[in-house]
């Protein structure tokens, strides 16, 4: 648990850097911990130094230690129907362990999750901490807090959602602390969460409330944007709640969609470019830039994109390749699926415009890569890209919206906002660079009026709409693997994908067919021994807590680990 601990020093400030302006200050001079918010210059650095933490993807730990590279997608799409591991046979193994449920408790990647979300819970109490007694500017005091209570709930959200009940501090932890701190539920956790997102939507501007040189920054809208995206989690898994309901899931978007800040992209396609990054569509983004280092805590880029590129033309990896049964989700003639996949078996293999050539016999775990992870030209430090990572899209806002309506019996509300993100599905164009010779967006479908046609369907089949609308509207986005748990459909899901499908072979009778055959068998028995009872039966598959923690502090162990 020492991880947790954070001390006040220079070196908080220094490592908070990225590539929009607002984490480009330089401190002055040097403070100790016990006055360090007396001047509202170090109070905007220690914020800044929680937002570094959102960065952190690879690198040095707290006290020095390495963590190992650690990604939402590991579970978002790869522990899912929506993708393979990927790379070679032998590359990054434990990664097969986590989607097929026979991972331990010495799971490098569990423990990275761990240090990385409880790092920037103990940053963001510090600053909360320092916050209560500044007496200078009200205004952006008020600002700066519910910049800090909106990523202290972030962070405990990314640690919920992976292990469970967990830890939960709202003060910094003190050395008297070890061994002493329990797991609070998850309806605990969650209870945390949402006081601390209406909070902080309360203190902060909306995104309009910003100049350009903040942009980026945790707004009003992104606090209400995350909590509906927690209260839909939470209905699915938390079986110890009795207050959240699907009508704060749709006051929460409601209240989104009613301030006008945001819309959606005229064009899909132009989403996944740098050049819209925070765009009118981002709620919000983790924000990088260029910088001079690979890895933590220097780094101001991300390995997120070289993780998944082609490991045939040096841009990456190939980890988290797109399944069939994802490809085979999106509808005849529909623009995204240009957008969401790319490989020999696509388009003649063409990205940016240029036929590239690939290896999906031995260095992919299927035919296609992420074409929302691919980039234009090679980053000057393969490790430290500066692409911007959309976290919560306008989009999602409004599916989110419609699947509330469904459930309050507002059906032709749900159907308005799910023809919202079809009608601009259908008139936009295919990817940037989809015809050979060309980096634009020129190619398109010949005739939107004859693709994705409005959907006029009532009950269970509206709701079953929905969540395709979901699926192929934010395909390789990290979040197939959470909507199957909250639905309760993960074991079934998986059982068909990863067992039945993958044992058939065809497309996937690459190299490593034995391994995926090995991990997978009795895919669902694994996986539901690593899983604890939420509402409804469902079952929500969690990380183990990290070896240390547990035999050094004394945290029990999830269920199957």
């Amino acid at each position: 648990m020492k991880k947790i601990i954070y001390i006040a020093s220079l070196a908080f400030c220094l490592s908070a850097t990225s590539c929009n302006d607002f984490l480009d200050l330089k401190p002055q001079g040097s403070e100790n911990s016990g006055n360090y918010f007396t001047e509202q210059e170090n109070a905007v650095y220690a914020v800044n130094g929680i937002y570094d933490m959102l960065q952190f993807d690879e690198g040095n730990g707290p006290d020095g230690q390495w963590v190992t590279g650690h990604f939402d997608f590991f579970l978002g799409d790869m522990t899912s129907d929506d993708a393979e591991k990927g790379s070679t046979e032998t590359d990054n193994v434990p990664l097969l362990r986590i989607a097929g449920g026979t991972a331990n408790s010495s799971l490098e990647q569990a423990e990275a999750f761990w240090i990385h979300g409880f790092w920037g819970v103990s940053r963001a109490n510090y600053v909360i901490e320092g916050l209560k007694d500044a007496t200078w500017d009200v205004t952006l005091r008020d600002r700066l807090m519910g910049e800090a209570l909106f990523l202290r709930a972030y962070f405990n959200w990314y640690l919920v959602r992976m292990f469970g009940p967990i830890p939960l501090f709202t003060t910094s932890v003190q050395p008297s602390d070890f061994g002493k701190a329990g797991r609070a539920s998850v309806n605990e956790v969650y209870a945390q969460i949402a006081k601390d997102l209406n909070d902080a939507a309360e203190l902060l501007p909306a995104r309009s409330g910003y100049d350009m040189n903040d942009l980026g920054r945790a707004t009003s809208g992104a606090a209400q944007a995350l909590l509906a995206r927690v209260y839909m989690y939470q209905i699915g898994t938390d079986p110890d709640n009795t207050t959240i309901g699907w009508q704060q899931v749709y006051d929460a978007t409601y209240d989104v969609i009613q301030s006008g800040e945001y819309k959606l992209l005229n064009n899909y396609a132009m989403i996944w470019e740098t050049e819209n990054d925070n765009s009118q569509e981002s709620i919000f983004e983790i924000q990088f830039g260029n910088g001079s280092e690979e890895y933590a805590p220097g780094s101001i880029g991300t390995n997120f994109y070289q993780y998944q590129g082609n490991r045939v033309d040096g841009s990456g990896w190939g980890f988290n390749n797109p399944t069939q049964s994802l490809y085979d989700e999106f509808e005849e003639g529909d623009p995204r699926l240009s957008c969401t996949i790319y490989g020999a078996d696509f388009n003649s293999g063409i990205l940016y415009g240029e036929k590239k050539k690939y290896d999906a016999a031995t260095q992919q775990g299927s035919p296609w890569l992420n074409r929302k992870a691919a980039l234009p030209e090679l980053p000057s430090i393969a490790r430290a890209a500066d692409r911007n990572l959309r976290i919560i899209r306008y989009a999602d806002v409004l599916l989110m919206n419609a699947e509330a309506a469904y459930h309050l019996n507002k059906e032709d509300e749900a159907r308005t906002r799910l023809e919202q993100i079809r009608n601009r599905a259908r008139n936009s164009s295919y990817c940037m660079g989809y015809a050979e010779g060309k980096k634009d967006y020129s190619a398109a479908p010949a005739d939107a009026t004859t693709i994705l046609p409005e959907v006029n369907a009532s009950g269970d089949a509206l709701l079953k709409a929905i969540w395709h609308e979901r699926r192929v509207e934010f395909g390789m986005e990290g979040l197939r693997f959470y909507d199957l748990v909250r639905t309760g459909r993960f074991l079934d899901t998986m059982e068909q994908d990863k067992e039945t499908q993958r044992a058939v072979g065809g497309k996937y009778e690459n190299v490593y067919a034995t391994a995926v055959n090995q991990f997978f068998s009795g895919i669902r028995a694994n996986l539901a021994q690593r899983c604890f009872d939420g509402p409804d039966g469902h079952k929500v598959y969690v990380l183990p807590i990290p070896l240390k923690e547990q035999q050094g502090y004394g945290l029990p162990q999830n269920a199957g680990y």
